[in-house]
């Protein structure tokens, strides 16, 4: 299972702005409280989870895809959006190249929180 968190209109135009991967991981992390649930996939992989939710992917042909979204989101997945891994509480950013771990952040209760340090 894989819980789908989408950014805000707002935090997706300042993510289209950022000039590197190290800028994108920072400003998400500063601004993880403007992600909100967005859906499960019944999924282990992240891109399929990814694809499944509607975002892009090279990787995955979706024509026929059967995975299981619920809720449905109320838009499809974009580069810039975070992937939860529920099984380990992998949190992973999506991007063109890739996924990043954000390893600073973990998912609790249906939101997405900086880890507190004792």
């Amino acid at each position: 299972m894989i819980y789908v968190f989408h950014a805000t209109p707002k935090l997706q135009q300042k993510l289209q702005a950022v000039e590197n991967e190290r800028l994108l991981v920072s400003t998400v992390i500063k601004h993880i409280d403007s992600y909100y649930f967005a859906t499960q996939v019944k999924h282990s992989e992240l891109d399929i989870a990814f694809a499944a939710s509607g975002g892009p992917s090279q990787w995955v042909n979706t024509d026929n895809m059967a995975v299981d979204c619920a809720p449905l989101p109320q838009r499809a997945s974009q580069f810039g959006d975070v992937l939860v891994e529920k099984a380990n509480g992998f949190v992973s950013l999506s991007t063109p190249a890739g996924f990043i771990p954000l390893v600073d952040i973990i998912e609790q209760l249906g939101s997405l929180h900086k880890k507190q340090l004792n």
